[in-house]
């Protein structure tokens, strides 16, 4: 039906992103749609072919008639893919070429707006008309009662050939309720390749320098993120001093800006693929301009599930964060569709019961294992697109999976991530009401969440204002959340438009007192899902971007002053929040302090000046990740039987404890070949019979060492300090620390800790000679889930002959999780792997086995298949009973076949009976190859132990300050962590005092003010004391 309908016109061009290209000769521009495109939408989804009609419109010198569109419905689903459950679409008439400059054109207005607002929403997308749905255009449209003109130029993304399977067509997603509305003027014009005339240059609301959002972002800035910081100098007799030289440096923000970076490049992971120069700059710019950081794979279900991958790459970069000062994002503990978690989770989905506690194990599993170390998590990801387990176990099971990371950490901050919140022209109206409510249900149910993460990924399309990223903001505050900006970058290739949005997104965010954080997604345009998005080039160079966050974090947002005190003896400065070094110099004498200033309410401090000079204590850094074991073994992989962990600690409350036959290893990054460093230690054994080391190896490809050090402990019976000097080869790529325990008859506990790699300072020591008994130091087992943890069922397990797997977790040997091997159908039949082995080659085998009932004998046995037959290598045997758990176990045996070997079986069997067996701690592995130790030096590296000088004492208006002085007669710098060789008492036993003892007899450092009561420093075996009697100083 065609009907006349008049009206008035409002004009509105809706600004995009302007795209930089080299020019070209200009072409003539073509239509790409039909000639009449509003009588060409024919494409009809979801949609009755008698919603659309046919209009007049008067009045309008831009057109006459139009296309009304009746919406009757909303969709089925409340996710994303909702959106275009229902779409009407206008397929192209003309070709279009990979790159070509187009601008879409549409006018709307709406007739009757979706359900409780007050315009209508729609989505333009210009595609491939079939799959795999090749986007050029996705933008959203929203529109009033007054005709509002949209102007889109964008690139193509892909050659559509028009008449092909190929071809693009013009699509409207109308998933977004009942609705009817208008649309006019559609067109889409190919104006050729380059950046032809005409291209439209656009920009975004608040853009100009003098925009009025600046002014009021301005003054939050100054309300809410500084604070004023007063720093008081006196006299040992508490008299003002005037006119002293002071400066306040702030060492890091309280505001969280961070970046997600890949773990293996991190840490210099040769999968990772970068060395040298690039290695040093991805890792100097993640830990200078960065205080926050997020792995944006590693942490996912899948690669935590994945052993390698955890034990070797995501630990250690997780801890390399930690020592470079990073708080930690995790992300993140599920995101619930199918092909975005582990495979075996999708055959759970006619079985909600099964799938629900493989979930709770996992987020249970991932939480608990990095407690202490992830400071928050996004506990689901993008639940708005990804619904597979929402739809079956309902929309309440998110409230669950808060509660079950909050159980397993709760210090962690519990966050929901989503996109879509704040982007596009903040137009995803009703992509963000999902999310509220999502987010007010979860609140209103107790459940534990902190901040809703708004991913923030621009297209470069619709640059959204400061105001409305406010008002957005502001919504979800209401909820009492806050809110963290996680994954945010531009997309564009206008760098001066990216710069711009970048400063003007940030200034916004940052004012806003409900946001804790802004963090990219990404740096490096060789490292990052799209290279337009990086703020540095392939060759570091820095684009505009990353001008501007340098500029903001280092400069705008950053605080040194320094000044005169008054006459009171005061200097204060309002400066950003964080924490910050004041000095205060008097004739040429400074003294350092340490200030927090964390919140609005500000800081002060004293300072007593005595004409004594005082550095705050700076901890030599150490590339070894938790080498004090304060997070147990995360970050290293178990060697053999694998570690457990004391709370009889060197320092601090846990310590690292092997058996005979266990141990770990961690790849050690950032050392520089050619270079000397000290290699330090603390062990002990609680019997004799054996020994056990910490050492570092390391060479120029992946797990092939040509260098050994080592530390052995033997005899020892108390904590007992060992230092040993290395210098990596020139060539060296790849360097492991490891702690081990021999194999031993007997069974006596080596108790390691404060395991440290720092830079010599001063002359090295002569280089240490082999130790008494080599290391026997086993590789890693070729058995995919051998630990049976993770309550990762039976991955990598099958039965050899029948039999049912599962993961039971009834009666682990260790940790969590063992495996069941039920209804087998004789003695031989069994669980098994199939594994690589080597003719000729040496291995060594272990498993841990129980019967479920009654008892048995148990064999471990090698099954080989070849061209010539099959034969049997037998790894043990032992009788088995269901009281407890037997190991079975054998070192150094061939391996060996004739002909083509076309299959390798390790499995487990039984010698007579069909029994439930039980299975854990399973390993087979190559018997490692001995590794030359240096040249012969001494034993181990001779050093005369620090020791501590008499104190002198300055008595201050109402209070004393102690100062203790140290020797270290050796020519190098010794290590000692406060702990049980390096503490005060009474307490705190850690008052600043120095850690890393610089070489020869140094001034007095340790300054402690305090009561005047007897106060003892002990290192070592010697101490001294101070009281309020002691000498003065001088």
């Amino acid at each position: 039906m065609f009907r006349k309908l008049a009206t008035g016109v409002t004009l509105a061009l809706v600004a995009t992103v302007a795209i930089q290209t080299t020019a070209h000769a200009d072409v003539t521009p073509f239509e790409v749609l039909p000639a009449d495109a509003v009588a060409n939408f024919t494409e009809f989804k979801s949609l009755p072919t008698d919603a659309t009609e046919q209009v007049a419109i008067t009045g309008n010198p831009n057109f006459t008639k139009a296309l009304e569109i009746a919406v009757p419905n909303g969709p089925q689903s409340p996710g994303l893919d909702g959106e275009y459950e229902i779409s009407l679409g206008v397929p192209a008439a003309a070709t279009v070429t990979e790159g070509d400059a187009l601008v879409a054109t549409v006018w709307a207005r709406s007739i009757e707006p979706t359900p409780g607002a007050t315009t209508g929403n729609a989505h333009l997308v210009f595609e491939t008309d079939g799959s795999p749905f090749k986007k050029s255009l996705n933008a959203a449209l929203l529109y009033g009662t007054e005709w509002k003109k949209f102007e889109f130029p964008f690139r193509a993304a892909a050659t559509y050939a028009a008449g092909t399977s190929t071809a693009a067509h013009l699509n409207l997603w109308l998933g977004y309720g009942t609705q009817t509305f208008q649309i006019a003027g559609v067109s889409v014009q190919d104006l050729g390749p380059g950046n032809p005339a005409g291209y439209p240059q656009v920009t975004y609301d608040g853009r100009d320098a003098n925009a009025a959002w600046r002014t009021a972002a301005n003054a939050r800035i100054d309300q809410y993120r500084k604070g004023n910081l007063a720093v008081s100098v006196v006299d040992p007799a508490g008299n003002p001093v005037s006119g002293v030289t002071v400066s306040a440096v702030q060492q890091t923000s309280a505001f969280k800006f961070g970046a997600a970076s890949d773990g293996a490049r991190l840490i210099g992971d040769p999968s990772g693929g970068i060395s040298g120069t690039d290695l040093q700059q991805y890792q100097t710019k993640y830990s200078t301009l960065f205080n926050q950081g997020a792995l944006g794979n590693n942490l996912k279900w899948n690669h935590w599930e994945t052993p390698a991958e955890r034990e070797t790459i995501t630990l250690p970069a997780l801890q390399w964060m930690r020592e470079h000062g990073l708080r930690i994002r995790g992300h993140n503990l599920i995101w619930p569709s199918w092909g975005l978690m582990q495979p075996d989770v999708v055959n759970l989905q006619n079985d909600p019961a099964a799938l629900r506690a493989r979930i709770n194990t996992h987020i249970t599993d991932e939480a608990s294992t990095l407690a202490g170390l992830v400071d928050e998590w996004d506990v689901v990801n993008e639940p708005y697109s990804e619904h597979n387990v929402q739809d079956i176990l309902g929309p309440n099971e998110l409230a669950n999976w808060f509660r079950l990371a909050h159980q397993a950490d709760p210090q962690a901050k519990l966050a929901l991530n989503d996109y879509g919140l704040v982007e596009n022209n903040g137009w995803e109206k009703r992509h963000r009401d999902s999310v509220f409510n999502m987010v007010q249900s979860l609140k209103s149910s107790g459940a534990p969440i902190d901040t809703v993460g708004f991913e923030s990924h621009f297209n470069g399309l619709q640059l959204t204002s400061p105001d409305d990223l406010m008002t957005i903001v502001d919504q979800f505050a209401g909820l009492g959340v806050n809110v963290a900006v996680t994954e945010f970058d531009v997309d564009t290739d206008d760098q001066q438009l990216q710069a711009d949005y970048t400063r003007d997104f940030m200034t916004a965010m940052f004012s806003n007192p409900n946001v804790t954080q802004i963090s990219n997604f990404g740096i490096w345009s060789k490292n990052i899902y799209n290279p337009r998005v990086a703020l540095y080039n392939d060759d570091w160079s820095p684009k505009p971007n990353a001008l501007v966050w340098e500029d903001l974090i280092k400069h705008q947002w950053h605080t040194s002053v320094s000044g005169q005190t008054s006459a009171a003896g005061s200097f204060g400065t309002r400066g950003f929040l964080g924490d910050y070094l004041v000095t205060v110099t008097v004739n040429g004498v400074s003294k350092q302090v340490k200030v927090a200033m964390p919140t609005t309410a500000g800081a002060s401090v004293k300072v007593i000046v005595d004409g004594i000079a005082t550095t705050v204590r700076a901890d030599q850094p150490n590339p070894i990740g938790d080498g004090g074991f304060e997070s147990g073994t995360r970050g290293w992989t178990a060697l053999g039987t694998g570690p457990a962990t004391a709370a009889n600690a060197h320092s601090g409350h846990t310590a690292l404890s092997l058996s005979p036959g266990s141990g770990v290893t961690q790849n050690v990054t950032g050392l520089t070949p050619g270079t000397s460093y000290l290699l330090s230690g603390w062990g002990r054994l609680n019997g004799g019979g054996t020994q056990c080391y910490v050492g570092v190896r390391g060479g120029a490809t992946a797990g092939t060492p040509t260098f050994q050090y080592e530390l052995t402990y033997a005899d020892e019976r108390a904590y007992t300090q060992k230092l040993a000097a290395f210098t990596p080869p020139t060539g060296t790529k790849w360097v492991q620390a490891f702690a081990w325990s021999n194999p031993s008859a007997s069974s006596p506990e080596c108790t390691l800790d404060d395991l440290a790699i720092t830079p010599t300072d001063g002359t090295p020591p002569p280089a240490q000679g082999p130790p008494a008994v080599t290391p026997y130091l086993p590789t890693p087992s070729v058995l995919a889930n051998g630990s049976l943890e993770n309550q990762s069922n039976t991955t990598g397990w099958y039965c050899l002959g029948t039999c049912t797997l599962k993961n039971a977790s009834t009666t682990p040997h260790t940790s969590a999780g063992d495996l069941s091997a039920a209804g087998r159908e004789a003695a031989w039949a069994g669980p098994a792997q199939g594994v690589s082995v080597v003719n000729g080659g040496l291995y060594d085998s272990s498993a841990w086995v129980r019967s479920a009932s009654g008892s048995d004998t148990a064999m471990v046995s090698l099954k080989l298949t070849t061209s010539t037959g099959s034969t049997t290598v037998r790894l043990g045997s032992a009788p088995v009973t269901s009281t407890g758990w037997t190991q079975i176990s054998a070192l150094n045996t061939t391996v060996s076949w004739t002909g083509t070997l076309t299959k390798a079986e390790w499995w487990i069997s039984t010698t007579s009976g069909a029994g439930d067996l039980l299975v854990d701690d399973a390993s087979f592995a190559p018997m490692a190859k001995t590794v030359a130790s240096p040249p012969a030096g001494p034993a181990e590296t001779v050093f005369n132990p620090v020791q501590p000088t008499a104190a002198c004492v300055v008595h201050n208006a109402d209070s004393y300050t102690a100062y203790f002085g140290y020797s270290n007669a050796n020519n190098y710098y010794i290590p000692v962590p406060v702990g049980a060789d390096n503490a005060f008492s009474p307490g705190p036993a850690d008052r600043g005092q120095t850690v890393s003892f610089l070489p020869f007899q140094r001034p007095r450092r340790v300054a402690v003010t305090w009561d005047g009561s007897p106060l003892t420093w002990r290192l070592g075996s010697l101490s001294q004391t101070a009281s309020s009697a002691s000498p003065a100083c001088s």
